[in-house]
């Protein structure tokens, strides 16, 4: 995974960094994605955005479109796991429709 650095003020005429996933890198198969994103989520709520401001970017840091809504980190983590299956190669288009007779 690739980092980023962004500063935060904590005093003034200091500066403190933090290391951020960039949006560049490529979540890992599975759980190793919702582990990251759940490390990011939380450093941003500790760094002082609110919940849903933090899931937000969490989700565009992660390359998924945040146009008009805002997201949760469940909603975050089922997507990545859903493009996960697809990728792999697990999840098509026919699944998840009506029922097919056997």
């Amino acid at each position: 995974m690739h980092l980023v650095e962004a500063a935060s003020t904590v005093a003034p005429g200091s500066a403190a960094t933090t290391a951020l996933p960039s949006r560049a890198a490529t979540p890992a198969p599975g759980g190793m994605a919702q582990l990251e994103t759940r490390s990011t989520y939380r450093l941003l709520v500790g760094r002082g955005l609110a919940p849903d401001e933090a899931a937000t970017l969490t989700a565009f840091m992660c390359g998924i479109p945040i146009a008009d809504g805002r997201w949760s980190i469940r909603q975050v983590n089922q997507l990545l796991f859903l493009k996960a299956m697809v990728q792999a190669g697990r999840f098509g288009p026919a699944d998840g429709g009506a029922a097919r007779p056997h």
